[in-house]
């Protein structure tokens, strides 16, 4: 993942991830993608506002005296895209970053730009409407994630996952012994993480650059991503 990135950055393709919201606490949203993207580059906890990662960790680590869990949300942009990349099949941008972002464990939902949002909107307010920047085509809004009929358009692809909380807890949880065909008490001993989401940011970023070096590649042509092309 961290070869395929930088390949991605040599054709001025950025990606990142922050944590959206976790344990109930929100990160604010992209607002300058090309800052915020590089911001994340040298945080550990990959959170935007420095505040908001604060409460988010003292919350994980009150969830944890507890002896419970806590899940949340990741945000991925990627910028730098070109246009054209991806088919209107089986072989869509969302398709191919959805395949490899659900080989994530625990991620348990996907959503593309506006995601759900979109149900309450009319179809004038879903579109995107396109104008000139110059010699550029760009969109005035990105409800559609930079992605139309499965092919990027060269907007920035904004995409959130649902990471859940981590099964393994310290509380007893109601199970059965399948062998005696009985119901039976679940304790676990060892170590387990209250919250996998922090761990899980850098995953989702190298995920989605394998899927997009993939489909770059399709695209054009095995040499795309060499350093001397």
């Amino acid at each position: 993942g961290a070869i395929v990135s930088y390949a991605l950055k040599n054709k001025g393709i950025f990606i990142g991830t922050h944590i959206k919201k976790c344990a109930g606490i929100s990160d604010r949203n992209f607002e300058n993608l090309a800052e915020d993207l590089q911001t994340l580059d040298d945080k550990i906890f990959a959170v935007l506002d420095d505040n908001s990662a604060e409460k988010m960790k003292e919350k994980i680590e009150k969830i944890a005296e507890q002896k419970d869990s806590v899940g949340g949300i990741l945000e991925t942009a990627i910028t730098g895209l070109p246009a054209g990349v991806g088919e209107p099949w089986f072989d869509s941008f969302e398709s191919m970053i959805s395949h490899g972002i659900f080989s994530i464990p625990a991620v348990k939902g996907i959503e593309f730009g506006a995601g759900f949002s979109l149900a309450d909107m009319l179809g004038s307010e879903a579109n995107d409407a396109l104008k000139y920047d110059g010699q550029k085509i760009v969109s005035l809004t990105n409800n559609n994630a930079g992605i139309n009929g499965g092919i990027t358009n060269g907007m920035p692809v904004i995409f959130r996952t649902v990471i859940k909380p981590t099964p393994s807890i310290f509380k007893e949880q109601q199970t059965v012994d399948f062998i005696n065909k009985t119901d039976t008490v679940l304790e676990l001993k060892g170590r387990h993480d209250p919250c996998i989401v922090h761990r899980a940011a850098v995953v989702q970023s190298s995920v989605a650059a394998l899927a997009a070096a993939d489909l770059l590649t399709q695209r054009f042509g095995t040499d795309y991503l060499r350093e001397d092309r």
